[in-house]
């Protein structure tokens, strides 16, 4: 009983975080057997990582 509510709230936990898309599972194209890493996303868009990418600060 107490493995099934453990997988339960394992999966609810799994679900949120793709609701959320908080998470991605990232894999090097170098190590094809690597196992996949849990990276957190920042959660701007693309525009708005080029627009601070762009700032004077970071190109120096």
């Amino acid at each position: 009983m107490t493995r099934q509510i453990a997988t339960r709230i394992e999966r609810l936990e799994q679900a949120r975080e793709v609701r959320a898309a908080r998470f991605i599972l990232w894999s090097d194209s170098d190590e094809p057997d690597a196992v996949p890493e849990r990276v957190e996303l920042c959660g701007l868009s693309h525009e708005e990582c080029l627009d601070l990418l762009a700032e004077p600060e970071v190109l120096q």
